[in-house]
C-alpha cells in the first residue's frame, strides 16, 4: 500500500472544539501522527457537549460530533495549568514538526503556546494558530467565538440576505472547516519551506479573513465600482433563472441555473413549452435576467409538482444546470456521495458501527486516508509518555496522581 504523504511528522495538537481539531484532522488523515492535548480539567466541548452521543448515552468517548473531528489521532492528558504539565508539553513540541493552537491570544501567552514561547523551545517548530479574527491588532485578538460569529463580523449573513429583508445566517459553522482547508495548504507550504531553509515560521489563521477571502465580489464591486451587492438572494448577475424553487413535500427544493439559450430552450421541452415560455421578453439572456422575477413566478408553479431529486435527475438528462437541495438524510443518502467513498463505517468499542463522513478530496495515488477509529480520552498516555518521552511507569502513576497527567 502506498504511503500516505505526511508519514514521518509529527502534530502535537492542543486546540479544541471546532476550528483547531478539523485542521489537525486533515494531518492525521494524511498520515501525520497527531498528538492531541487534552485535559481533565477543561474538557473538549466536542466530547461532552453537542447533542449527538451514540444511542443517547452521555460520556467522553460516545460523541459522534468529536469522533467526525478526530479520528485517526492520538490523545493525551495534561494539565497545563500546573508547572510540570508545561514541561511535558514543551518535550512533545521538541518532538514535532507543527504544533496546533485555537486560543484567545491572552490565553495563548498564559498557557505558554505564543510563537516566541515555542520558538524558544524548537526554533525549527512551525506553529498553526487558528482564531475569531487572528492573534493580532488590540481588541480582535482578545476576542472568543465560533465561526458563525466570523461570518457576522465581516458581514457575510447581511450579505446574503434576501432583498429588503434582515440578515441570514448560513448553516452550520462552516467557518471553522472552512479554514481548516485553507490552512492545509499553508502547512504544507511552511514544511516545504523549512525542509529547504531549516527555518520555521507562524500561520496566525483569522476565520474572519477566510471568510473574507471567499465573498471577494461582495467588496471588490464595493470597493471598486461603489455597488451594493447585499441581500440579493439568490439571483446571479448573468444567469436566469437561477434560483431555488419549491417542490413536492415538506421543505423541499430544486436548484436551476440556465446560462444559455440552449439550456433555456430544453428547460421549456421539459416543462412541455408552456405558452408563457414563448413571451419576446424571455427570448434572449439578458431579456430574460431583466424578468427574472416573472420567470422565478412561473416555475414556482411548475416545479411543485415534482419531487425534487426526480425532477433534478430529468433536468440534468435534458442538459440543464439542476440539483436538488438535501436535508441531512438526503447527503447521507446520496449515492454519488457513496460511490465516490465520502462516507466510511467506523467501527467504534463504545459506539458500535457508525458512519462518518471523510475528506473532501481525493489523492490519485492514495487509495484511503487515515481512517481509523478516535481516540478515547487519555488512551495513548503510557504510549506518547513512556515510548516517545521515556518517562517510567512509576513518574506517570506520580504525574497522574499529582494531576499532571490529567
Amino acid at each position: 500500500m502506498a504511503m500516505l504523504p505526511l508519514e514521518g511528522v509529527r502534530v502535537t495538537d492542543f486546540s479544541w472544539i471546532i476550528n483547531g481539531p478539523q485542521t489537525a484532522l486533515w494531518f492525521a488523515a494524511m498520515g501525520a501522527e497527531v498528538i492531541k492535548v487534552e485535559s481533565r480539567v477543561y474538557l473538549d466541548y466536542m466530547r461532552i457537549g453537542p447533542p449527538a452521543m451514540a444511542d443517547d448515552i452521555a460520556g467522553p468517548n460516545r460523541s459522534g460530533i468529536f469522533h467526525n473531528l478526530n479520528y485517526g489521532k492520538k490523545s493525551v492528558n495534561l494539565n497545563l495549568a500546573t508547572a510540570k504539565g508545561r514541561e511535558l508539553a514543551y518535550e512533545l513540541v521538541k518532538r514535532s514538526d507543527f504544533v496546533i493552537e485555537c486560543f484567545a491570544a491572552p490565553h495563548t501567552r498564559k498557557l505558554g503556546l505564543t510563537y516566541e514561547q515555542l520558538k524558544a523551545v524548537k526554533p525549527d517548530i512551525i506553529v498553526i494558530s487558528v482564531s475569531l479574527l487572528g492573534k493580532t491588532g488590540l481588541e480582535p485578538a482578545q476576542w472568543v467565538g465560533w465561526g458563525p460569529m466570523a461570518a457576522s463580523y465581516v458581514g457575510m449573513f447581511d450579505a446574503q440576505g434576501y432583498l429588503g429583508g434582515p440578515p441570514r445566517q448560513t448553516g452550520g459553522t462552516w467557518p471553522d472547516y472552512a479554514i481548516a482547508t485553507a490552512v492545509m495548504f499553508h502547512a504544507l507550504a511552511a514544511l516545504r519551506h523549512r525542509d529547504r531553509t531549516g527555518e520555521g515560521q507562524w500561520i496566525d489563521a483569522s476565520m474572519g479573513e477566510t471568510v473574507i477571502g471567499e465573498m471577494p465580489e461582495w467588496f471588490m464591486d464595493y470597493f471598486m465600482n461603489g455597488r451594493d451587492r447585499r441581500q440579493r438572494g439568490n439571483r446571479d448577475d448573468f444567469l436566469a433563472p437561477h434560483n431555488t424553487y419549491p417542490c413536492k413535500g415538506d421543505d423541499k427544493w430544486i436548484a436551476i441555473a440556465v446560462g444559455s439559450d440552449e439550456e433555456w430552450s430544453a428547460l421549456c421541452r421539459v416543462m412541455g413549452t408552456p405558452a408563457w415560455t414563448q413571451d419576446a421578453a424571455f427570448s434572449s439572456q439578458l431579456g430574460r435576467w431583466k424578468n427574472s422575477s416573472a420567470i422565478d413566478a412561473r416555475l414556482n408553479e411548475w416545479t411543485r409538482q415534482y419531487d425534487h431529486r426526480e425532477l433534478a435527475r430529468t433536468l440534468q438528462a435534458a442538459g440543464v444546470p439542476a440539483g436538488p437541495v438535501l436535508d441531512s438524510v438526503e447527503v447521507y443518502q446520496d449515492e454519488h456521495l457513496w460511490e465516490w467513498g465520502y462516507w466510511w463505517e467506523l467501527e467504534h468499542h463504545e459506539a458500535g458501527k457508525r458512519i462518518l463522513p471523510g475528506l473532501p478530496a481525493k489523492l490519485s495515488a492514495i487509495p484511503k486516508f487515515n481512517y481509523s477509529p478516535p481516540p478515547d480520552l487519555g488512551e495513548h498516555n503510557h504510549e506518547v509518555f513512556s515510548g516517545l518521552l521515556g518517562l517510567t511507569d512509576e513518574a506517570i502513576a506520580r504525574l497522574m496522581d499529582e494531576k499532571v497527567i490529567y
